[in-house]
């Protein structure tokens, strides 16, 4: 399994450390180290991926699509290192999070930089699922969560 965008904690790694025989996190912000059977290695998801085609079953990009400046990309380099027959996992914002955190801004329950928010794209189902097609993956699975602030969907390859 790889998780794209990680984090410096790499906390999902973490998390399935026991059902995983082998996981990489790819991150900007971590250093290079291995811990047990997973590792993290620094790198920047706008660039080649640094590992080799079909290298993982799984690749797992949690909250990470609305961050990045070109999407398509970070996915067309996700398919490449993807197993035929595996998967691609991701979770990103509903629509519905911009006038939300707009009136919890207003209302002072979040703070500037949360309202802000650091979001680059905000990518409509549809279009994602199309984006997704056209890549190569074949087959989506598609759910809302956190009261439908959330959207989380696997696409085979």
């Amino acid at each position: 399994m790889c998780d794209l965008g990680c984090g410096l904690e790499a906390a999902f790694l973490d998390f399935a450390a026991d059902r995983i025989a082998k996981g990489v996190g790819l991150d900007d912000q971590v250093a290079d180290a291995v811990a047990g059977r997973w590792k993290r290695v620094r790198g920047d998801l706008q660039s080649p991926l640094p590992f080799a085609d079909g290298e993982f079953d799984h690749v797992v990009m949690l909250a990470v699509l609305e961050h990045l400046k070109d999407p398509e990309k970070v996915l067309v380099e996700a398919f490449r290192v993807i197993t035929p027959g595996g998967s691609l996992i991701m979770t990103w914002p509903s629509a519905m999070v911009d006038p939300l955190l707009s009136v919890l801004h207003k209302l002072r329950l979040v703070s500037d930089e949360m309202e802000s928010d650091q979001h680059q794209k905000r990518i409509p189902l549809d279009t994602l699922q199309q984006m997704l097609a056209r890549i190569g993956f074949r087959r989506f699975v598609h759910r809302r969560f956190e009261f439908g602030l959330n959207n989380v969907m696997a696409a085979f390859r």
